[in-house]
């Protein structure tokens, strides 16, 4: 993948740079640093310099801000911001995680974001997640690991330390005596002591390979702080969540929230695909949730052998089967090529593919 440069002229936000009597363009000749504007989701704006060239993230850590990442290396999009004015350079990245319209309507990756210009941003978080260093991990025991469907195994963690997050966000995972952390969303309420995942079984994977051949009830487990700017938003929108597979987990966390009564219970369809009527789990669950919150609306997708009352194709097929209320918010969570068939099916249905949450992994 090429390096690509997004370029975008003065936004809404542009008035400001002019009043205050400069223009980017004097700024850039004038100033051997480049001023930096971030605006988060709460309304704080962030203003930094960098070094020509010099990383976006890398910049904002050295001003003390820790931005939301995790691969950092373009492959993942946890990242991901809108570049509103100036113009940024992209190291390589991952096309299937920055589309190109995305891209050219001035999406960004922070890790591989290089600052050439003076520029804003907009990262789709508040600035509380960013201001201070993350919390040091904890150290959770293996409760119990189940295979739930084809290909997918539950595990649930026990913690010392209750862990309170925002329904969709996910932990880095880090087994005792394994090098390297996995990225999981948790399925269960915030607030608990005991953190329910989903884990698709991927041939040679670390995690998934130890997790269904070593892992113990008891052995431990290194738990980080919750992570992730994928998120519910509280707000009166109908909602339309789409899930690929084990990408159903962090919606579990959702609905048990709106059916606590901490969410806005504004209408929701839940969409459920999967590759075979024998990857479905967490039936019995959905049904339960539905129950506690009735303006819930559930279809199942299976691509082959579907089972009773199921979809047989892809999922985000479905997702313009009824008619769909343009102030729709989409959550699409999956595989890279999912989540961009839910976009493009979304526009079909007459949805702005901006009022799209992505989740993609690998």
């Amino acid at each position: 993948m090429p390096t690509a440069t997004i370029v975008r002229r003065f936004g809404q936000f542009g008035s400001q740079a002019r009043a205050d009597g400069m223009s980017f363009e004097i700024l850039e000749r004038s100033m051997t640093t480049i001023p930096i504007t971030l605006l988060f989701a709460d309304g704080v704006t962030h203003r930094f310099d960098a070094e020509p060239g010099e990383k976006l993230v890398d910049a904002a850590s050295r001003s003390g801000l820790s931005l939301l990442t995790d691969c950092s290396n373009g492959q993942c999009g946890t990242c991901a911001g809108q570049c509103v004015s100036g113009q940024v350079e992209l190291d390589d990245y991952d096309p299937s995680v920055l589309p190109d319209d995305e891209r050219d309507d001035g999406a960004i990756l922070c890790c591989v974001t290089r600052v050439t210009e003076p520029v804003i941003v907009e990262l789709p978080y508040d600035a509380s997640e960013a201001s201070a260093e993350e919390a040091a991990p904890q150290m959770g025991r293996v409760y119990s690991v189940t295979q739930v469907a084809d290909e997918t195994l539950r595990l649930d963690i026990d913690v010392d330390t209750t862990v309170d997050f925002l329904p969709g966000q996910y932990v880095k995972l880090k087994p005792d005596g394994v090098a390297e952390t996995r990225s999981y969303s948790m399925a269960n309420e915030s607030g608990q002591s005991r953190l329910t995942f989903y884990v698709r079984i991927v041939p040679g994977g670390l995690f998934s390979t130890w997790l269904a051949t070593k892992a113990r009830h008891g052995d431990a487990i290194e738990v980080s702080a919750p992570r992730g700017s994928f998120f519910l938003r509280d707000d009166d929108r109908p909602r339309l969540f789409v899930a690929g597979g084990t990408g159903l987990a962090p919606f579990l966390a959702m609905l048990r929230a709106i059916g606590a009564g901490r969410y806005e219970p504004s209408p929701t369809r839940l969409i459920v695909g999967v590759r075979t009527g024998k990857h479905f789990f967490a039936q019995e669950e959905i049904a339960s949730l539905k129950e506690a919150f009735p303006r819930l609306e559930v279809q199942y997708s299976a691509e082959v052998d579907a089972i009773e009352n199921c979809h047989e194709g892809y999922g985000t097929d479905l997702i313009a089967s009824t008619s769909v209320d343009p102030r729709t918010q989409v959550y699409l969570c999956g595989p890279p090529p999912m989540v961009e068939a839910g976009r493009n099916a979304m526009a079909k249905a007459g949805l702005r593919k901006g009022d799209a949450l992505c989740e993609r992994f690998a």
